[in-house]
C-alpha cells in the first residue's frame, strides 16, 4: 500500500488532552502578563500618545478608538522606515513631556498642548502621514458615507454618477 494514501491514526487520550490544554493556557496567562507589563512601558506611553494626538488632529465622534490605534501603527510603521525618524521621535517625546501625560489630558489641555507642538517637524510629519492613513482607511470611509473605490465594481460611469437629487429640478 502506498504510504501517502493510509489515513494516519493518532491516539490521544484525555490525559494527554488535559496535560496540552493546561500547557497551552499557560502560555497564554504568561503573555497575557507579559503584554500587561509591555502596557505601561514607555514605548506603550508613547503609542497612546500618538493615538491621542491623531485623535485630536482628526476628531470625528463616530469612529471607533480602535481605528485610531490601527492608524497609528501604520503611521509608526512608515515613519519608521525614514531616516530621520530617530531624531523626529525624539523631538516628539521631548514636545509631549513638556506638555505633560499626553493622553491624560483633557480635551482642552490637548487643543492648547497640540497648539504648542504644531510648528515641530515632528508634528508636521505625523500630521502629514496620518492624514493620508486616516481618510485612506476603510472604516473613515464608511462613517463619511463614501461608498469606496469605484474602479472594482467598473467605475463610476456605470454607478449612478449622474444621480444627482440634491440639485433642484430644471425649471423649463
Amino acid at each position: 500500500m502506498n504510504e501517502l494514501s493510509a489515513p494516519r491514526q493518532f491516539s490521544f487520550s484525555r490525559r494527554d488532552f488535559v496535560l496540552t490544554a493546561s500547557a497551552l493556557a499557560g502560555v497564554g496567562v504568561l503573555s497575557g502578563c507579559a503584554r500587561k507589563e509591555s502596557e505601561t512601558s514607555p514605548e506603550a506611553q508613547d503609542f497612546d500618545a500618538v493615538t491621542a494626538l491623531i485623535r485630536q488632529m482628526f476628531p470625528h465622534d463616530g469612529i471607533a478608538q480602535s481605528t485610531y490605534a490601527d492608524i497609528a501603527v501604520i503611521v509608526r510603521q512608515k515613519l519608521n522606515s525614514e531616516a530621520n525618524w530617530p531624531s523626529l521621535q525624539a523631538e516628539g517625546a521631548a514636545a509631549f513631556e513638556a506638555q505633560g501625560d499626553w493622553a491624560a489630558l483633557d480635551d482642552a489641555g490637548r487643543v492648547a498642548a497640540a497648539k504648542v507642538i504644531s510648528d515641530t517637524a515632528f508634528f508636521k510629519t505625523v500630521y502629514q502621514t496620518a492624514l493620508f492613513e486616516f481618510y485612506s482607511h476603510s472604516d473613515v470611509w464608511r462613517h463619511l458615507g463614501y461608498p469606496g473605490a469605484s474602479w472594482p465594481e467598473g467605475g463610476y460611469i456605470n454607478r449612478g454618477f449622474d444621480d444627482i437629487n440634491w440639485l433642484p429640478e430644471d425649471p423649463q
